[in-house]
């Protein structure tokens, strides 16, 4: 049976990191399992997933020598005239729980991937630790080879560790980004696919700054 997308790219990270606000903001349409948190997070209402995120986006480009856009699923259906003659490719976007006790539903959720989405929440240091026992776990799932990019997210914050400081902290490659404020999100997921296609090598330290 024939998938109903070409790529399928892994959001995953430590609990409250953005990854259901990412993929929110890419895909408006995206559906969640998700429950409201007991208490206050930081001050704030906020919920947590449970089960998993799931959104489509389509990647266009006019050759294959262009990075292209990214957009929504939808946007694209609405607006497919304008890119006419591009080369279009369907992608899946599925989140996970961050909590380290949901290990069975990210096992589920990340089979079959073609790519990592890493999220790291850049305004709490002390999330550090667990976002790196994530990232391997990522890599025991779905192998030492699996294309992955790590986004140092909520850089909207004043609180926020800068990208290279995240970087140097982790000792991978990363890009700055703000979930919320769709920044530095698109450019990943284009690095993420290229990366996944055999167009670059995940070598160069890549750093994108607000």
């Amino acid at each position: 049976m024939r998938k109903p997308y070409d790529y399928k790219i892994y959001v995953c990270g430590f609990f409250q990191a953005g990854k259901t606000t990412l993929i929110h903001t890419l895909d408006p349409n995206a559906m969640s399992i998700d429950k409201p948190l007991k208490e206050l997070y930081r001050g704030e209402h906020a919920t947590t997933t449970v089960g998993f995120d799931l959104g489509y986006l389509v990647w266009a480009r006019p050759n294959t020598n262009s990075d292209g856009v990214i957009m929504s699923k939808s946007e694209y259906l609405t607006e497919r005239n304008e890119y006419e003659g591009w080369e279009t490719k369907v992608i899946e976007i599925k989140g996970c729980p961050g909590q380290l006790h949901f290990k069975d539903i990210r096992e589920m959720v990340a089979s079959g991937s073609d790519g990592v989405l890493f999220i790291i929440d850049s305004s709490d240091p002390n999330s550090i630790g667990n976002a790196l026992i994530l990232l391997e776990e990522c890599k025991c799932l779905l192998g030492e080879n699996i294309p992955i990019v790590i986004i140092a997210n909520k850089q909207d914050l004043d609180s926020a560790m800068s990208p290279e400081e995240v970087s140097n902290l982790i000792n991978e490659n990363t890009f700055g980004g703000s979930a919320k404020n769709n920044f530095g999100i698109k450019e990943a997921i284009i690095r993420l696919l290229k990366i996944i296609n055999g167009e670059i090598k995940n070598e160069e330290k890549i750093i994108l700054n607000l």
